[in-house]
């Protein structure tokens, strides 16, 4: 079982493996922060 870490955005408690986590450098996110950005990302390219 992987463990439990927390997710930048919303605080959510999201299961991740340790090596994710090391090469993210602690920056996990859930899905949902994570298409949020993504979304923004893309909306602010395109303007």
């Amino acid at each position: 079982m992987s463990p439990l870490f927390k997710c930048l955005g919303c605080g959510q408690n999201i299961e991740r493996s340790t090596k994710t986590f090391w090469k993210k450098k602690g920056h996990i996110l859930c899905s949902t922060c994570q298409d949020k950005i993504e979304k923004e990302t893309a909306f602010t390219q395109t303007k």
